[in-house]
């Protein structure tokens, strides 16, 4: 099957002009937004339903085991393959570009889900969950989304070693203080942190914060209404304690601007790590060891108020369209899809491929080898926080860098709060750093590819750039090296060029006469050499026509590269999401007409 949203016609493979009609005759009411005919089933026949893939969350062994219960319903899958799972999610929802059966890693805006989604509350599979995660869903008395399984996430730390020197787990940050001037004399580091990407200065924040504010009623109401601009960080005595809680941390060298990766954590090089998750509880070192991994909770100062942090894997909804008259079938379907996934025998197909993870069920049961066993008792207790994320989109890049300035000395704890509130209003008021423009309409998948291809062949002085798009060809296969979606309307921020760009770390250049370059887009990207090649749009400065025996400068990211041309191509040093937030400052403004390679 070809992905519906990604299927582009042959009119955007010569030269890359964009046609002139407007954004919404572009979209002919498709997911997509591009120009696909929608096939309408014969009489008799059932209508495939949609859903979107992404992240790997569906998958074709979930679909089978769908199937043997439920044969006759026909599931369509829209792929996505992009590096930004969570902004794509995300702007589907945002802006009511839904598939049948919606799929999302967090459980984003209520507004949207009322405005766009079925109400689930009054369906007997409901009943099925857990009532805490079910609080966690309502909106207004009404249930729109339902959760998956769960992972808890909190301080991992190396069991065999622990019990090797006779060390007892740390139930305080006192006690893990104390424990690490020991762990640090018998030659090991005491705490590793994570610090390769923005989002664990950030979390460890909240997750630290869980422990001193953010788990009362008050602050459970900041987090919601800060991001919005309704109350401030400064002046506030909450988010100052966090903050020097924090800086405890930060002082004692359990957070720094070193990273330590997960590998490092698994060789034993040190015993305690900060992380935002782990896929294993039991890794085989290099050394020839096996190290078990256990898990505590975000320590207290005293061990008073240790949480744990609880991120659910997936969600999963309806489109409201499918209540409408003449989708009875569609949503009979839908329904099936939704009481299979609301049984064990649907969770455990939806998590096979999952980290380890807590059943959202109200039957679940957890054996002595379940690896979370250890801190049941405080998920009893009820000691677990969701994960900060929903509300803070764009708020969390520009907070973690004011908390990477923190640990790097440059501001001090009593500055924080009032840089939250700058950051704050800074990202309201549309004068972020982190906005680089403004699209004022939804581009199409031709124009969003126009827009990477150009900004990717300016970066590099090229005189033309190919850019590959995405599809699916079943078997989870699809193309994770070229443009990842198309563009929405609205700020244009970090998270959303992760969301289009191509996942190379680089562009790459080749010298190429014209007649190669046409050769090299009409044969595609067969980067899985597996006989079905992904298409391959080129766009040339000046929208010039290549001449067959004429040398020409193409830009391509350079995932995009087959092993052969790579040996060929020259390298830069600029990637692409450099590439295309530097052409968005330059445009300001964007729309379909102003993507001109001059």
């Amino acid at each position: 099957m070809t992905c519906a949203a990604l299927a582009l016609g042959t009119a955007g493979c010569g030269n890359g002009q964009a046609d002139q009609s407007t954004s919404e005759e572009r979209d002919g009411g498709t997911l997509a937004g591009g120009p696909t005919e929608e096939r309408k089933p014969s009489e008799g026949e059932r209508e495939a339903l949609t859903i979107n893939a992404f992240n790997n969350l569906i998958t074709e062994d979930f679909v089978s085991a769908f199937h043997q219960v439920y044969p006759e319903v026909e599931l369509e899958l829209i792929s996505y393959a992009g590096t930004n799972g969570s902004a794509y999610a995300q702007s589907l929802l945002e802006h009511g570009d839904l598939p049948d059966i919606y799929l999302s890693t967090q459980n984003f805006s209520k507004e949207s889900q009322e405005k766009y989604l079925l109400d689930l509350s009054n369906y007997d599979f409901v009943n099925n969950y857990s009532n805490a995660l079910l609080d966690s869903q309502d909106i207004n008395g009404s249930i729109y989304m339902l959760p998956s399984g769960y992972a808890l996430i909190g301080i991992f730390y190396n069991k065999t070693i622990m019990e090797e020197n006779q060390w007892e787990v740390p139930e305080s940050f006192e006690e893990l203080l104390e424990l690490s001037k020991e762990i640090e004399e018998a030659g090991y580091q005491a705490v590793g942190n994570g610090m390769d990407l923005d989002g664990h200065a950030f979390s460890y924040f909240f997750n630290l914060g869980n422990t001193v504010y953010f788990d009362t009623p008050e602050g459970a109401d900041w987090k919601e209404e800060f991001p919005r601009g309704a109350v401030d960080a400064a002046e506030n005595d909450g988010i100052r304690r966090a903050a020097e809680y924090y800086c405890r941390w930060v002082e004692n060298g359990f957070i720094s601007e070193e990273h330590v990766s997960t590998k490092d954590f698994f060789a034993g090089k040190c015993v305690f790590y900060l992380s935002v998750g782990i896929s294993s509880f039991e890794h085989a070192a290099e050394n020839g060891k096996t190290y078990e991994i256990g898990i505590i909770p975000w320590l207290s100062q005293d061990g008073g108020n240790n949480m744990l942090t609880r991120n659910v894997n997936k969600y999963i909804g309806l489109n409201k369209a499918l209540g409408e008259e003449g989708s009875e079938q569609k949503l009979e379907d839908a329904l099936k899809l939704m009481s299979f996934v609301s049984s064990p025998e649907g969770q455990r197909a939806l998590m096979a491929n999952s980290y380890v993870y807590m059943w959202p069920l109200n039957d679940s049961r957890f054996s002595g080898a379940n690896p979370y066993q250890e801190v049941m008792g405080l998920v009893n207790e009820g000691r677990t926080v969701p994960l900060v994320y929903v509300g803070w989109e764009s708020l969390l890049v520009p907070i973690a860098h004011d908390l990477q300035k923190l640990i790097a000395g440059e501001i001090t704890v009593d500055e924080l709060p009032e840089r939250f509130d700058e950051t704050r209003n800074a990202v309201i008021n549309g004068v972020s750093d982190d906005v680089y423009a403004t699209a004022v309409e939804r581009l199409t998948m031709e124009e969003t590819a126009r827009l990477a291809a150009i900004a990717e062949g300016k970066a590099v002085g090229a005189d033309c750039a190919l850019i590959s798009l995405n599809e699916y060809h079943g078997n989870d296969l699809c193309n994770k090296s070229g443009l990842g979606w198309y563009l929405y309307e609205g700020p244009v921020d970090t998270g959303m060029i992760n969301m289009i760009r191509p996942a190379a770390a680089t562009i790459s250049t080749l010298e190429m006469s014209g007649a190669e370059i046409k050769a090299m887009r009409d044969a595609g990207l067969d980067i899985n050499e597996n006989g079905m090649p992904y298409q391959f749009l080129l766009f040339t400065r000046g929208d010039m026509e290549l001449e067959d025996d004429v040398l020409y400068k193409v830009a391509v990211s350079t995932k995009e590269l087959t092993q052969d041309r790579l040996a060929a191509a020259t390298e830069t040093e600029v990637s692409p999401a450099e590439a295309i937030g530097a052409y968005l400052r330059e445009l300001k403004l964007v729309d379909g007409e102003s993507l001109i390679w001059d």
